[in-house]
């Protein structure tokens, strides 16, 4: 009985250790800061150590904006706008007749702008959004 109970104290220890979320968990920091003035939007961003300017064009303006992680996301009267802090690039996708955004969100490397048309996702690693339309008839 002696032998056995060091090995079911350790076992337990071990498969925590080792367990898959463990393995795959992956926190990110923090990385990217937006700000907002009236003709731009600035981002700055942690890792490349530099502010990016993202110009307005007259008469639009940001209705909503967020970030975390290495991602920032805003959304205009024009256009859907996000930008990656791992590239340090601006990315921007222009909103079509009659669409209206839902919800806007960021986390970790991921930028989503949810609206009654279509679902766009921003990945930070690659730079670039990706569209889903959704069916009307639906």
């Amino acid at each position: 009985m002696k032998l056995y109970s060091p090995f079911l104290f350790i076992l337990p220890l071990l498969l925590v250790l080792i367990s898959p979320g463990t393995i795959l968990s992956e926190e990110i920091i923090n990385e990217v800061f937006l700000l907002e003035r009236h003709d731009k939007l600035l981002a700055f961003s942690g890792l490349k150590n530099n502010w990016f300017g993202k110009d307005l064009r007259t008469g639009e303006t940001v209705v909503k904006s967020i970030y975390e992680g290495n991602v920032a996301v805003a959304y205009t009267t024009e256009r859907a706008l996000a930008f990656s802090g791992i590239t340090g690039r601006w990315s921007e996708e222009r909103f079509r007749i009659r669409e209206s955004v839902i919800s806007i969100s960021a986390e970790g490397n991921v930028g989503t702008i949810i609206s009654n048309i279509r679902a766009l996702g921003f990945s930070a690693r690659t730079g670039v959004w990706v569209e889903s339309l959704f069916n009307i008839g639906e």
